[in-house]
C-alpha cells in the first residue's frame, strides 16, 4: 500500500488527466469517485467515512464541509483538514492546501471546467 502523499498524488494526476466537467454536482461526483477509485487502489483501509479522522483514508468532500465564497455566487468551498476545495458552477475545480504558518496557499490543481474557464479567485 502506498502513503497519504503518494495517494494523493495519483489521486491529482488521476482528476487533472480526466475530462473536464460541467457543472458543481458533476464536478463534485467525479472528484469523489476519483479520490474513493484510488483509495480503494492504493490505501489498504474499507471505506467507512464514520472513521475519517483515525483510519487513515482520504475521503472526498462532504456536505457538512461545504461554505460560500464571499461576492462568489457561483463558487463553492469545501474545508478539508490540509485542503480547501473550490467548485464552480462550471465544473472548475481548484484544490488548495491550508498552511500552517499562515503563508500563501500551495494550488495543487486547478482544473477548467468544460467551458475551459478555471475558478478565477
Amino acid at each position: 500500500m502506498l502513503d497519504r502523499l503518494r495517494r494523493f498524488a495519483i489521486f491529482l494526476e488521476r482528476l487533472s488527466a480526466s475530462p473536464p466537467a460541467s457543472s458543481h454536482d458533476e464536478a463534485l461526483r467525479l472528484l469523489s469517485d476519483m479520490l474513493d477509485a484510488v483509495e480503494d487502489e492504493f490505501s489498504g483501509v474499507s471505506n467507512d467515512p464514520a472513521r475519517y479522522r483515525d483510519d487513515g483514508r482520504l475521503y472526498p468532500p462532504q456536505r457538512d464541509s461545504r461554505r460560500t465564497v464571499p461576492q462568489r455566487e457561483d463558487l463553492v468551498r469545501y474545508r478539508s483538514r490540509l485542503h480547501n476545495t473550490f467548485i464552480r458552477t462550471n465544473g472548475a475545480i481548484l484544490i488548495e492546501t491550508i498552511p500552517k504558518d499562515g503563508t500563501v496557499p500551495t494550488c495543487c490543481l486547478d482544473k477548467p471546467g468544460a467551458d475551459g474557464e478555471t475558478v478565477k479567485r
